[in-house]
């Protein structure tokens, strides 16, 4: 079994209020290796990996953490000057030395050599297995480091494929580089991590700290209990392999954040990113002709189909945000039933021909004349459906009769109980007043329509394009407030992102399945393109 530590300063160097002296710091940070050493009880090789000059995409962001770390220790300082607050004498630890090149690190290594000299010689537990140290000296983060050496030990004949691996770290992309090695035993030795106010009471000594084994060979159950709907005879075009899910999951990971390129926009892990990238997935890939990560090498085309149904995405967060707009609401209303004026609740729409109708309609009704009503058989669909509403708000009866010539005139008139009321009956009288009142109700609405000469067809047109040109509003406002484009150069701006973003999952890609495939490159941005646009 292989026991690997990532970054053995971690642990001792996380508080800024740290005031131990280099020897002391020391003296934890072997105490800690060696407990971690306990903890594993490594076979074959225990591996030590200190992160070294990562690529210039990393120190990007490093370099931000940093700056925002000496901003939070100068607002600290302050505030306790401001409450009166003794300050320590001496000067608190700097973590910014612990990077590579520095004086520091420079000693930490030296006497890292001597204690692993010293335990191989005293230490027969040690004795046992192969101990490697990858220092500061050593170019690439300490994960990648290690992925390194596994590949090329997998690389070499004698590699048994059972071999266990432990890893120890507390990074989220540790989870991420066990998957892609696609060894069936890979686990992770991590920390327990507690949220909120730490109690003072709680013994800060090693024995008292807890760790817990993530085997990744549960996530990869999970995984594929997830889809396990792609295993139906016919569900793929391609044969289901769960090891190429695996590396498609591995890329849509990136598309939530990591520590070369930013999340893409209202795509956030603790929302439910996973999820709905999930069920993105299990849509796009039945029609897929293959996996989108080829194993390290993205396929552009079939990540076109997976950006396209994520785009959708954003439409749905854009509609929640107009959810009160009247014009969003009118276009909702179209699409579910349909541009159908007579019974789009509110204020009532009719074209100029329905206007005249509804004059001879309303004098019929008002006059509350004995007889019918003929309106002719000449009246084009939309208008005869305005007819048959119009009557049935009204509660009078229409019918269509064939006339002389064979064709069908659509007649109104009252039911055979209206008319007159009976003066004799003073219920009929109540009851005919009320509907009178209902009828003048109805009679208003329509009398108080909106006249607009659009067919129903052109209506939703004209919805159609206001959504998207609020849509487009909506997209501008992001990438000015996140870019400060001037309009005229948004757009050659705007294919430079997207091209970098794409670049940017490319080489974080090749990172992680091959090495570094360029140490200067970089993502130039702060900001992810929306997918809705341009790639």
């Amino acid at each position: 079994m292989n026991g690997i530590i990532h970054n053995c300063t971690h642990k001792d160097s996380s508080d800024a209020s740290f005031r131990l002296s280099e020897e002391e710091m020391f003296i934890r940070i072997f105490n800690y290796i060696e407990h971690l050493f306990g903890k594993i009880k490594p076979k074959k090789l225990f591996f030590m990996a200190i992160d070294g000059v990562a690529p210039r995409a990393k120190m990007n962001q490093q370099r931000a953490r940093r700056f925002r770390t000496a901003l939070d220790a100068e607002q600290a300082r302050e505030k306790a000057i401001r409450e009166g607050q003794e300050l320590p004498k001496e000067d608190p630890f700097d973590s910014n030395c612990i990077t590579p090149g520095t004086e520091f690190m420079a000693k930490l290594t030296r006497q890292l050599k001597y204690f692993i000299n010293k335990k191989i010689s005293e230490d027969s537990d040690w004795q046992g297995c192969d101990i490697v140290l990858s220092g500061h000296e050593v170019p690439g983060e300490g994960e990648h480091k290690i992925m390194e050496y596994i590949r090329n030990a997998k690389a070499q004949p004698d590699y048994h494929p059972n071999v266990r691996h432990c890893l120890y770290g507390l990074d989220a992309d540790l989870i991420m580089l066990g998957l892609l090695s696609h060894d069936p035993h890979f686990c992770l030795l991590r920390e327990e991590v507690t949220f909120g106010r730490v109690s003072k009471t709680k013994s800060k000594e090693l024995e008292h700290q807890n760790f817990y084994l993530l085997h990744l060979c549960i996530v990869r159950e999970y995984l594929e209990l997830e889809f396990q709907e792609l295993k139906k005879d016919g569900a793929l075009k391609i044969p289901f392999d769960m090891e190429r899910i695996i590396d498609d999951f591995i890329l849509m990971a990136f598309f939530v954040g990591n520590d070369f390129l930013p999340n893409l926009p209202y795509l956030h892990i603790n929302e439910g990113a996973l999820a709905t990238m999930f069920r993105i997935y299990k849509q796009v890939l039945p029609r897929c002709e293959g996996y989108i990560n080829e194993e390290g090498v993205i396929n552009l085309d079939r990540l076109k189909l997976l950006l396209d149904e994520l785009s959708k995405e954003e439409y749905r967060h854009f509609e929640h945000e107009y959810s009160d707009s009247k014009w969003l609401r009118s276009k909702q209303a179209a699409d579910t039933n349909g541009h159908d004026s007579a019974k789009v609740k509110g204020k009532l729409t009719m074209t100029s021909s329905q206007k005249e109708l509804w004059k001879q309609i309303r004098k019929f009704v008002t006059k509350r004349s004995q007889g019918s009503l003929n309106l002719g058989h000449d009246l084009v669909a939309v208008d005869r459906k305005f007819v048959q509403d119009a009557a049935e708000n009204l509660h009078i009866e229409w019918r269509t009769i064939e006339n002389d010539d064979g064709q069908r005139d659509i007649v109104l008139e009252y039911p055979s109980k209206a008319g007159m009321p009976n003066e004799e009956d003073d219920d009929e009288e109540e009851e005919d007043e009320e509907g009178h009142l209902a009828l003048l109700r109805v009679v208003k609405r329509y009398d108080n329509a909106q006249v607009i000469d659009v067919s129903a067809e052109e209506a939703r047109a004209d919805l159609d394009r206001k959504y998207q040109e609020k849509f487009k509003e909506w997209k501008d406002s992001y990438y000015e407030e996140k870019f400060h484009w001037p309009a005229e150069a948004k757009e050659p701006e705007l294919v430079k992102l997207s091209e970098n973003y794409v670049q940017g999952l490319q080489w974080v890609l090749y990172y992680y399945y091959r090495g570094v495939a360029s140490w200067p490159w970089y993502y130039n941005y702060h900001y992810s393109p929306m997918t809705s646009g341009k790639f």
